[in-house]
């Protein structure tokens, strides 16, 4: 007599074999978003429902490699799954793994965007509560002006290029002394004339002497130039 009739218990079939713990994860992992492990598990229904919505949209996906790893974990036929308590710990620790490794890679996607905003949305307030300032434009500058009371002034040129403008009641020679070396003769009228006349020189000092036999007179030197 079998020794569970002996006991006085009867089965009416032969019971299913147990399904792998092991193997139930694996699949839960790799092929766990068209619900292979559900169908593996002895769960049609829910596994087609797994495959249709490609996993739960993955969140039925990694809530099973949780599931699975359930110390009362049993299949669609209330079949325990074969494996030791200490592969339950150790596929437990590789889903946690798993869970925390996917959940820093969402929060970097996430964040990405976010902080790139919140730093453009700093460098903006700073930009409006601290403006840079406006760089300085070239303008043109009044370098030297000489009158029938004051005939020779100092001239420095930064640039070179000087516009004279003039106007004398008389014959008159305008010259520019540098500090060192010959003068060089700007302007020679023979009687009394008004106008502009530009000069190219060398960058530096110079003395800008006028000599003429007018009594009223005046002429003023500029250059095109940042001002200072």
């Amino acid at each position: 007599m079998p020794p569970t009739e002996q006991y006085g218990l009867f089965f009416e079939g032969e019971l299913l074999p147990m399904r792998s713990l092991r193997t139930a994860w694996l699949l839960a992992l790799c092929l766990g978003f068209i619900g292979a492990d559900r169908f593996y598990l002895r769960r049609p229904v829910t596994g087609t429902l797994k495959l249709l919505t490609l996993g739960g949209f993955g969140i039925w996906w990694l809530i099973d490699l949780f599931r699975i790893t359930r110390e009362y974990a049993a299949d669609g036929a209330s079949m325990p799954l074969a494996g030791t308590n200490s592969l339950r710990r150790r596929l437990r620790m590789a889903s946690t793994v798993l869970a925390a490794a996917l959940g820093g890679a969402v929060f970097c996607i996430i964040a990405a965007p976010v902080t790139g905003t919140l730093t453009a949305t700093v460098t903006a307030m700073n930009a409006l509560l601290n403006p840079a300032p406006t760089p300085p434009v070239k303008e043109w500058v009044t370098i030297a002006e000489a009158s029938a009371a004051e005939p020779a002034v100092p001239v420095v040129t930064v640039t070179g290029r000087l516009h004279i403008e003039y106007a004398f009641t008389g014959p008159a020679v305008v010259y520019l002394q540098p500090v060192k070396g010959p003068a060089l003769t700007v302007l020679s009228l023979i009687k009394a004339r008004s106008g502009a006349t530009g000069v190219t020189l060398p960058q530096g000092s110079y003395t800008l002497t006028v000599s003429t036999t007018g009594k009223a007179w005046r002429l003023m030197a500029e250059e095109y130039r940042i001002p200072g």
